[in-house]
């Protein structure tokens, strides 16, 4: 559905990016070329 490189040369950051919705739409925009910041409360799961 989405062009590959799409989101190349863009930095996302996702809040709650350590499990659920939040790591699923991370791992997706990694895929589609992004540079990628994730926060979370527990270190752990980042």
């Amino acid at each position: 559905m989405f062009e590959t490189g799409l989101l190349r040369g863009k930095r996302i950051l996702v809040t709650g990016g350590g499990s659920g919705l939040g790591a699923a739409m991370g791992r997706r925009f990694l895929t589609l070329g992004a540079e990628l910041v994730i926060c979370g409360r527990k270190l752990d799961r980042l």
